[in-house]
């Protein structure tokens, strides 16, 4: 399987596929498609992502098989997920993520839907704390 080429080699904007194609029977398929947060990655960041996969999301077994720092590990991984597009998920991210959902909205961190989610929750959340005082 031939890699994508998920940016534009000149401006650096991602680029669409136009085009699926079948070798087997010739069917193509025409239309603009969103290339998938993977195929902004190139083969070092994939080898990660897959080492990463195979220890089940452990850092410190990856460290243990890599000899890579623990930290230089987690930045590696804050890397791919920035160039995937992705923000992390962190337990107590919630409430300051939602007081910055318009910035994370513009700066296509999240989705429209994602950014509704975060408001009604916040809503919900001061709602609650209200009711109880």
């Amino acid at each position: 399987m031939a890699n994508m080429l998920p940016r534009c080699p000149v401006c650096g904007k991602p680029m669409k596929v136009i085009q699926l194609r079948c070798d087997d029977d010739g069917v193509t398929v025409s239309g603009y498609f969103d290339a998938p947060a993977f195929a902004y990655l190139d083969e070092e960041d994939t080898k990660f992502i897959m080492m990463f996969l195979r220890t089940k999301g452990n850092l410190k077994e990856m460290e243990r098989l890599t000899g890579i720092g623990y930290f230089a590990l987690r930045g590696r991984l804050d890397k791919v997920l920035e160039k995937m597009g992705l923000t992390p998920i962190e337990s107590d991210s919630e409430e300051s993520e939602s007081g910055d959902v318009f910035k994370l909205l513009k700066e296509k961190k999240i989705t429209v839907e994602e950014a509704i989610s975060l408001l009604k929750k916040q809503r919900r959340g001061e709602e609650d704390g209200r009711t109880s005082e």
